[in-house]
């Protein structure tokens, strides 16, 4: 198995440069359904809870207000990073206390295919905000084009 990268998931489909939430289900929920209408999940609500579990475990808001929610789930049918910038400073439990609009939710399957993805994703997503100037640029982000450009430069 080739293992998935940020570049081998970008998919226009699970990307929402726009959101209008407020709060962190908001948000959740509205990534959940984007990858659920474009066919990486076969059930959002046990999805949403897999995601939720996970939560309960650590911290996901990594800082510089991204935030990366993970886990692995049954209702995964295809591992997919959905990508979202919100309209509105969500508050999230993050490592410097500061609030998110920029989300990486991942969907991996629970299985060991899915832990090596899970596992691969984290670094490959962890690398990529590592850098301060593709930081920049995926907060500046306004349409596609502009977060493709920033995140593979």
């Amino acid at each position: 198995m080739i293992e998935p990268t940020v570049e081998s998931l970008f998919d226009p489909k699970i990307i929402d440069l726009n959101i209008n939430a407020k709060t962190k289900d908001e948000v959740i929920t509205h990534l959940t359904d984007l990858l659920y209408e474009s066919g990486y999940l076969k059930d959002k609500d046990s999805y949403i809870k897999d995601i939720y579990f996970r939560e309960s475990l650590g911290i996901t808001g990594m800082g510089d207000n991204v935030a990366i929610p993970h886990g692995k789930s049954d209702s995964v049918l295809n591992t997919g990073l959905a990508i979202g910038k919100t309209n509105h400073m969500i508050p999230w439990e993050s490592y410097d206390n500061q609030p998110v609009n920029i989300i990486f939710l991942f969907a991996v399957p629970n299985n060991d295919e899915g832990s090596k993805a899970h596992l691969h994703l984290l670094a490959d997503v962890a690398t990529r905000l590592g850098n301060d100037d593709i930081l920049k640029s995926i907060k500046s982000a306004q349409d596609f084009d502009q977060l493709k450009n920033a995140l593979f430069k």
